[in-house]
């Protein structure tokens, strides 16, 4: 059995690899493939079909007829042909045999010279109607002159999504961490521009799951569920709440309070990520919810929310760094009984970018916070400026990025991560602004942010942008994770992921707007 494990895993790291390898320069042209059809099947087989002629006329490199494509979801080679219908010598189209692997709308596929030519079919096939494929260009290739990236990137979600309840990449219409993430970042925005446009599309998203008075729609969030996640898009009501003066926006906002007030808690008082993972804590839980609870203890003058922040805040740090690395671990677990845990420590064994990523970004909120003059202030310092130099140490020298798991870079099948990028790009560049961090961490995050939109966007030919490479979930549920290495490398990327988008555009405005 253990040797049958091996070569699994062996077999795992070599296919895998194949997309780390892949380069992020412009060396290749990128195709995504929207399923227009419902309901979306998770192993749904197709043959996807574009032009050979507009192929090569977009990436003249095709023309040899020696190509690769790869799917950039999961990083691996697909099954791709020729089709020369008419045996003249000139191909037709290009077919992909695939089978969709998961219910997302949108597959994305990288094509790329190769040594060796396609295989040529002699039969004729149809373009799938249910399909429809789009060439993407580098940013260098597409710019929009006048605009500044965060305003490019709010108008390209407005353009696909004109109604904020559209957003259709994951739980269209629902009460979800992304989007509330996402639409805090446009709120901001359109207060940092006086855009009541970008005001309003975050208002009217928010006052959907709100009637008259307030009162949160129970059929869209179960606070029974205690899930931290739920609390995030809260902000939206402390927001609006500044901006209107409405009591609704106050009363929504004291409906979330009143969850973290009850919130299941470790015996030192630290929030379980959710009531299904009892005695657990994530790192990601103290950006979905002690953020919230320090902008509405700074909006409403309810100081003891920031102390309670800062406990959170000490104790993820106390239980998850590891002196060794200065890294975080992904969670804790008080029990120390589920199956990824430490057996000693309770810790998940390796640090995925992103939960880093989601802690430092609540450090760099905190520091606009928690008054100056508060005794424990200084704690929270020295973890952000510790943690950002930890993770500084591990950003990947040639990519001026970070790698999904952030300590093994040099590992097969390890990929460069885009949302942890921005995340560590927009804490480093807060930081540095509001002098938690030295101006140093600025210049490091306008590197971030330079390779992310040359390397990482791209543009349709309707110019609305795309970011690649965004990890879709990670979890330490255990009827999905064991925590390790082999589960964060195999995870399903996306292009256009909310977490990456967010993340990207609060990077832009920190850059590009002045406070």
């Amino acid at each position: 059995m253990k040797v049958v494990k091996y070569l699994f895993y062996s077999a795992l790291m070599i296919v895998l690899s194949c997309c780390s390898t892949l380069g992020n320069g412009h060396d290749k042209i990128l195709v995504t493939v929207e399923r227009v059809a419902r309901p979306l099947n998770s192993k749904e087989a197709v043959d996807i079909v574009f032009p050979w002629d507009e192929l090569v006329k977009r990436f003249p490199a095709a023309k040899s007829k020696s190509i690769e494509i790869f799917d950039r979801n999961f990083g691996q080679k697909v099954d791709t042909r020729l089709v020369d219908s008419d045996k003249n010598g000139t191909p037709e189209a290009v077919v992909i045999h695939y089978t969709f692997a998961s219910t997302d709308p949108v597959y994305t596929f990288s094509v790329h010279q190769s040594k060796n030519q396609l295989e040529v079919e002699n039969k004729s096939i149809a373009p799938n109607a249910n399909l429809k494929v789009s060439f993407l260009k580098s940013s260098e290739q597409f710019t929009k002159e006048g605009l500044k990236w965060s305003d490019k990137i709010v108008q390209s979600s407005m353009t696909f999504y004109p109604d904020p309840l559209g957003i259709a990449i994951y739980s269209p219409g629902e009460w979800n961490y992304e989007y509330g993430y996402f639409l805090s970042g446009v709120f901001e925005l359109g207060k940092q521009t006086g855009n009541s446009q970008y005001i309003q599309y975050a208002k009217q998203w928010a006052d959907h799951f709100i009637d008259a008075n307030g009162n949160m729609d129970t059929t869209e969030y179960d606070r029974a569920q205690y899930r931290l996640d739920d609390v995030q898009p809260a902000r939206l009501f402390v927001y609006l709440y500044g901006e209107t003066k409405e009591e609704k926006y106050k009363h929504a906002a004291d409906q979330f309070i009143d969850h973290m007030k009850n919130q299941p808690t470790t015996k030192e008082g630290g929030y379980w990520h959710k009531q299904i993972y009892p005695y657990q804590m994530w790192l990601d839980g103290i950006f979905m919810g002690d953020v919230f609870s320090m902008q509405y203890a700074k909006q409403f003058n309810e100081k003891h929310w920031i102390d309670e922040a800062i406990h959170q805040i000490k104790l993820m740090s106390k239980y998850t760094l590891d002196p060794k690395t200065g890294l975080m671990y992904h969670g804790w677990d008080e029990s120390k009984n589920k199956t990824w845990a430490h057996q000693e420590k309770g810790t998940s064994p390796e640090f995925w970018g992103r939960a880093v990523g989601w802690y430092m970004m609540a450090l760099a909120e905190a520091m606009e916070c928690i008054p100056k003059d508060h005794p424990e202030r200084k704690d929270v310092e020295k973890i952000f400026r510790d943690l950002s130099a930890s993770v500084l140490k591990y950003q990947d020298k040639n990519s001026k990025l970070w790698f999904q798991v952030l300590d093994k870079g040099n590992q097969p099948g390890n990929w460069i991560e885009t949302s942890c990028a921005a995340m560590f790009g927009y804490a480093m560049a807060k930081g540095a602004n509001l002098g938690a961090l030295d101006k140093s961490y600025l210049t490091v995050a306008q590197g971030v942010f330079k390779s992310l939109t040359q390397d990482y966007v791209y543009f349709d030919d309707a110019g609305r942008l795309y970011l690649d490479m965004t990890v879709k979930v990670g979890t330490l549920n255990p009827k999905f994770s064991k925590g390790d290495y082999a589960y964060y490398i195999a995870t399903e990327r996306r292009i256009n992921d909310y977490k990456g988008l967010a993340s990207l555009l609060f990077l832009a405005k920190e850059l590009e707007y002045k406070r």
